[in-house]
């Protein structure tokens, strides 16, 4: 483990590093680095709409040469004290070589090991669930049970409140600490009527500033796993460096970044992916992370199963998983929401190319892109680990393949994708027994995703 010593280096950069504000960073500085490093290594217009799953592996590597550069060049913006955050390319070659390629957690039977990936190489991913969509309370611990029943889940995450005992989870208030313990009592009673005690964690799913994570991280048995995520990619903020000294200092596992916006500040699919892995390549350095978050997202439609955020997130990930042993979390988000066959096929696309591009390790799913209360169910969660471990040894061709068949049935969707039905309309909360509309549609999604040639593992309660 990393001790909390190693932050004051950022905290003395972020002190005293070059003065730049957000609005030079997000419209000058990053759009035009990222534009010319695009331009230099040749990759203008790379980006193979016909072919969203990347097979050409020296392309990957050429974005990573890009990633690299761009991470020194760039560094994190502080927004705190509006300075940069530099990171030289010795200091970043020196702190590679020591990024740890796997975190444990987890006791006794639920003892789990993330290690990295490279692409197609056969061994399955772990997947982490649910994200962190807010629940009525009533509602928190009769999903995360049904999500955690399966075994198809190896660590847990969500979901998250936006109230605690009928009062409003403000925002930098004490309620957010409140909820940090009130979020571990209901955490526990979901894992123990699932039986799942022991399972790891990521924490804290309903408070997003540091106050959660500083009332409740010391309370659970080491190594967990803390969500230190930054503001927006290639940045960072004094909310998250409060989070990874104490998760540092506590003994357990900084995770931490952000997605890259395909139409925002780091250009288009070429841009967002060497934005994306520049992201990835900086936590280690700067934050001392385990492990690193650096997705990308089509701003069009917020989510990321169209086929330009499909190809961007692919080479990103086959760029990092080839050069590093850095342990990845990349989120798939799909828009469409619970009940409705576009989720699946939406899944299906985003968890395939992810799997054979040397993704270790995703949190899912973001059932209605995550806009919409009470909207996730087991049968998401489930299928989406099942996609995603299932593909792990089919080759970027195959993949492709897959990807193609399955996009043209949704793709038209995406910026007006139905939102489907709450948890309550799919499952009886009392027994989580599932709607007959809603089994038939699952067995039936599950059927189609082996058809294309997807190996789906049982979820051992359905299937």
């Amino acid at each position: 483990m990393t001790t909390s010593v190693k932050v004051l280096k950022t905290l003395d950069k972020a002190r005293t590093g070059e003065r730049c504000t957000e609005k030079q960073w997000d419209y000058e500085i990053v759009p035009k680095t990222i534009a010319e490093i695009v331009k230099k290594y040749n990759l203008e217009k790379t980006c193979d709409v016909n072919n969203p799953v990347n097979t050409d592996m020296e392309l990957a590597d050429r974005f990573y040469q890009a990633g690299f550069e761009a991470a020194t060049r760039l560094g994190l913006l502080c927004t705190d004290t509006e300075t940069i955050i530099k990171v030289d390319e010795e200091e970043l070659l020196v702190n590679l070589k020591k990024v740890p390629a796997y975190l444990t957690l987890g006791e006794g039977d639920e003892k789990c090991t993330i290690s990295t990936r490279t692409p197609s190489d056969g061994k399955p991913p772990k997947y982490g669930s649910p994200l962190s969509i807010q629940m009525n309370e009533e509602y928190y611990v009769p999903v995360a049970q049904g999500i955690l029943s399966s075994r198809l889940i190896d660590i847990h995450e969500g979901p998250s409140l936006d109230t605690v005992m009928g009062s409003p989870l403000l925002a930098h208030s004490p309620y957010e600490t409140f909820a940090g313990f009130y979020e571990a009592r209901l955490r526990r009673e979901a894992q123990w009527r699932a039986g799942r005690v022991g399972i790891g964690n990521m924490l804290v799913a309903s408070s997003s500033t540091e106050y959660g994570n500083l009332a409740a991280f010391g309370i659970f048995s080491k190594p967990q796993i803390a969500l230190c995520l930054i503001p927006s990619a290639l940045k960072t903020n004094y909310p998250t460096l409060h989070k990874v000294v104490q998760t540092l200092e506590f003994g357990g596992y900084v995770e931490s970044g952000s997605p890259t916006m395909i139409g925002g500040y780091t250009g288009g699919p070429e841009g967002c992916a060497v934005a994306s892995i520049a992201t990835d390549l900086l936590q280690y350095p700067v934050h001392f992370a385990h492990m690193s978050g650096a997705p990308t997202y089509d701003l069009r439609y917020a989510g990321n199963c169209g086929r330009h955020a499909v190809w961007s997130q692919t080479i990103a990930s086959q760029a990092t998983s080839r050069n590093t042993n850095i342990v990845m979390l990349k989120t798939i988000n799909q828009v469409s929401g619970p009940c409705t066959e576009m989720f699946f096929y939406e899944s299906i696309v985003g968890f395939v190319a992810a799997s054979v591009s040397g993704l270790e390790f995703t949190i899912g799913p973001r059932s209605g892109g995550g806009k919409y209360k009470n909207h996730l169910t087991p049968f998401e969660a489930w299928y989406t680990s099942a996609v995603f471990k299932g593909a792990a040894g089919l080759s970027a061709e195959k993949a492709n393949e897959i990807v193609k068949e399955v996009l043209p049935k949704f793709e038209n969707e995406l910026r007006n994708p139905p939102k489907g039905k709450s948890f309550p309309e799919c499952f009886n909360v009392q027994t989580l027994e599932p709607s007959k509309e809603y089994l038939d549609l699952y067995l039936k999604m599950r059927k189609y995703a082996e058809d294309l040639g997807v190996p789906m593992p049982p979820d051992g309660v359905v299937s």
